[in-house]
């Protein structure tokens, strides 16, 4: 039970990275680009921008399954809606709070695979379509020594 429950969580927080790299390239920068815009400006005024919506939206839904999960003793259902919210918390740690700075993260710039989470999602924000919509499962077409600020050999 244990380790179908794990396998559950485990399932939908790697699920979650597929389904957010999809909703942020066919719709996010499809019809919903009206709101995504305000998060692609260089510029913010003030801590929040429209895009935060898209946030509330999808922590009100994690939060639904997690309840129903809860309120209906379904360990499975449960533990998919944990896996979704600890996504959730993850994006909004590594994307807000240290891609843009929105939170005192700086000290994640030490390990590697942090500052490459950066360089990917500020790369998308160059506009190039064919860059990585995700966050944490960067796009090896880009992958090169200079790309990651090393010398070639």
């Amino acid at each position: 039970m244990i380790f179908s429950v794990s396998l559950v969580f485990f399932l939908a927080l790697i699920g979650m990275e597929f389904w957010a790299a999809f909703v942020h390239r066919h719709i996010y920068h499809g019809i919903l680009w009206p709101v995504h815009r305000s998060h692609h400006r260089k510029s913010r005024k003030g801590r929040c921008e429209l895009n935060d919506v898209f946030v509330v939206a999808h922590a009100l839904v994690a939060m639904g399954v997690l309840a129903a999960g809860v309120l209906s003793m379904q360990p499975t259902l449960t533990a998919s809606g944990a896996g979704i919210s600890a996504y959730g918390i993850l994006y909004a740690l590594v994307h807000d709070g240290y891609i843009h700075q929105r939170l005192p993260l700086r000290v994640l710039d030490r390990f590697s695979m942090f500052r490459r989470f950066r360089e990917d999602h500020l790369y998308h924000h160059t506009g190039d379509p064919g860059a990585n919509f995700g966050l944490f499962f960067w796009n090896r077409k880009y992958d090169s020594p200079r790309s990651r600020g090393e010398h070639a050999t």
